[in-house]
């Protein structure tokens, strides 16, 4: 399923050579997308406050204002406050996880990712906004929604893995073989339409379900 073709993101990345080869990539992916880009956080800030953009998705690291201070700024907007945004980092680890959740990301992509991967998860942060409008009202709301979806042994599993853990400590400490937390781990995922690790962690964290 694609999102609207009339959506408008905006890619900022302070590696020229990467948004000359993303915006490619999605122009070839997704043709109907308008694609706006920007190489640091105040040149992102500037057209965000000039023009309409539906989705932000920015590299956490770059000189100046990086993405971690944009993200600030973007959440600290009441006009932009509640644009979705997706953060790109190298940093493959679930500190840098937890800092981006923490301070407002939507989702977490972590480098490298192919163009179907962002392709994927732009739409998956989309389909969830259609289907609720409404952004969460705090980690309450958020594990509501989980348990309607999850089983009470997913759950399990999806605390363990906001807490950092692998599949074999999980396995370990619900006593559990590796290859059926592999399992739980591949139904949550497409419960909740998330298409990595990174995301899934992003979630629990959000939620709270650690």
């Amino acid at each position: 399923m694609e999102v609207s073709p009339t959506v408008r993101v905006l890619l900022v990345d302070d590696e020229r050579l990467v948004l000359v080869l993303m915006r490619r990539a999605l122009r070839a992916l997704r043709p109907d997308w308008e694609l706006e880009v920007a190489s640091d956080g105040l040149e992102a800030l500037t057209l965000l406050k000039s023009q309409k953009v539906d989705m932000l998705v920015t590299d956490v690291q770059m000189p100046g204002m990086d993405g971690m201070a944009l993200l600030m700024q973007v959440r600290r907007d009441p006009d932009l406050a509640r644009l979705p945004l997706i953060l790109i980092s190298a940093q493959d680890d679930r500190t840098s996880v937890r800092q981006g959740m923490h301070s407002g990301a939507d989702d977490y992509l972590t480098k490298p990712f192919t163009p179907e991967e962002l392709v994927q998860t732009v739409e998956a942060r989309w389909r969830r906004l259609e289907r609720d409008r409404e952004p969460l009202q705090g980690s309450n709301k958020a594990q509501e929604q989980l348990r309607d979806l999850l089983t009470e042994r997913e759950l399990e599993v999806l605390a363990l893995i906001g807490q950092g853990l692998v599949t074999k400590d999980i396995a370990a400490a619900l006593d559990l073989s590796p290859k059926t937390v592999s399992a739980h781990r591949q139904n949550i995922m497409g419960k909740l339409d998330l298409h990595n690790a990174a995301a899934l962690a992003a979630l629990a964290i959000r939620a709270s379900v650690t």
